[in-house]
């Protein structure tokens, strides 16, 4: 299974009718009905978390997503992915990257 498997179909789970994101699930995979509905419903509910998700297919901690991005010269994203998951300001983002910065150090 792709890792980010739970990530893509709660993401699809947020503006697609879940019966539509099952079919989609079972058209991937090969899962039955029942487990298709069983994988939607774990991702519902938040089980598939996502730290345990690899940083390159959109898991792991904010701050290893924000490393992997300033590893790839995405400065900008870095800063767009803190505000977007943080409600911050463009400074606040900045100062909060400058501050996982300094810890690597």
């Amino acid at each position: 299974m792709n890792p980010s498997l739970p990530l893509y179909i709660a993401d699809l789970l947020t503006k697609t009718p879940k019966i539509k994101v099952i079919k989609e699930l079972r058209s991937l995979t090969g899962f039955s009905l029942e487990t298709a509905k069983g994988f939607c419903d774990a991702v519902e509910g938040r089980r598939f978390l996502r730290e345990q998700v690899q940083p390159e297919f959109g898991g792991g901690s904010l701050a290893s997503r924000i490393r992997l991005l300033q590893s790839d010269e995405g400065h900008l994203e870095a800063v767009r992915l803190v505000q977007d998951e943080t409600g911050v300001t463009t400074a606040e983002a900045r100062r909060f990257i400058a501050s996982l910065d300094a810890t690597i150090d």
